[in-house]
């Protein structure tokens, strides 16, 4: 396991207060986060996977934790490291507060926006397109580089969670790395506030919260992760069907693999064990 910056007997959880926070803004930055040590992992393997990709779009690395990713084919040698982090002691004694204790990990993806050219992210909610039902999820979206309002910060509208999915519509615009954006009449981003991050730190979301970024045009790289999990009592729904996104991949998750982060199982959900990891 990665050497996080609190053992279990140090961190306690989030507070009452945060844990109300939580549930009233829809998202909160605990007081936990990864260590010096666990971040110049994290730049190792952002190293690594961009080397062994070189044309895979670094806004759009999906599931990083398989070894060939989950749209278009990519490569991921160090697969089970990004899976490590995503089990991470501190990150899952927050989790079990707000999910439960019955954690699946169903996705993760790598943001690495470059320098001067990083693609712009829409408003958007994440729940308008995940096969999850009950829809239920908590997102935590952890700062790789140094990430500030210049290089593209994570912006979040909060409270925006509350009055459930938003009407979508397609953005035809070009350069930006999702072509789905929540209504115009239905955002308040007036009420937009920037999610400013030192490398390790975490912000963790709820899956109805609206959110995006700017695209950068900054001269300092913006890398973030993200793991996606989901409570086990909400099942990960395998028969819908197949779609192509805005780059032109196929997204299906019908052999989708599904990882028990604490807990267990609780019978809803196909784990498919038989994923190649060789």
């Amino acid at each position: 396991m990665f050497d996080d910056k609190n053992t279990p007997g140090d961190y306690l959880g989030l507070n009452e207060a945060e844990l109300a926070r939580y549930k009233t803004d829809g998202y909160i930055i605990p007081e936990w986060r990864f260590s010096e040590e666990d971040v110049a992992i994290m730049r190792e393997l952002v190293a690594e996977i961009i080397h062994v990709n070189p044309d895979h779009q670094q806004e759009q690395f999906v599931c990083p934790h398989l070894p060939r990713g989950a749209t278009k084919p990519m490569t991921s040698n160090r697969h089970r490291d990004f899976l490590k982090l995503s089990m991470a002691d501190g990150l899952c004694t927050i989790l079990s507060q707000i999910v439960g204790q019955d954690i699946l990990l169903w996705g993760s993806q790598l943001f690495c926006k470059p320098a001067m050219t990083g693609m712009e992210i829409p408003w958007h909610q994440d729940g308008a397109y995940w096969p999850i039902r009950p829809l239920a999820n908590v997102s935590a979206w952890i700062a790789i580089d140094e990430v500030k309002i210049e290089n593209s910060c994570l912006r979040v509208i909060p409270g925006s969670h509350l009055n459930g999915l938003h009407p979508h519509e397609t953005d035809m615009r070009e350069k930006i790395a999702l072509d789905q954006t929540v209504k115009q009449d239905h955002l308040e981003d007036h009420k937009a506030i920037n999610i400013e991050l030192e490398p390790g730190q975490v912000v963790l979301f709820d899956v109805y919260l609206i959110h995006g970024s700017t695209a950068n045009t900054s001269g300092k790289r913006r890398a973030g992760l993200v793991y996606r999990y989901m409570p086990s009592t909400s099942l990960f729904d395998r028969t819908v069907p197949n779609k192509i996104n805005q780059a032109g991949h196929l997204v299906s998750y019908k052999d989708r693999p599904l990882f028990q982060v604490n807990g267990e199982e609780v019978g809803k959900n196909t784990m498919v064990e038989t994923y190649p990891y060789s």
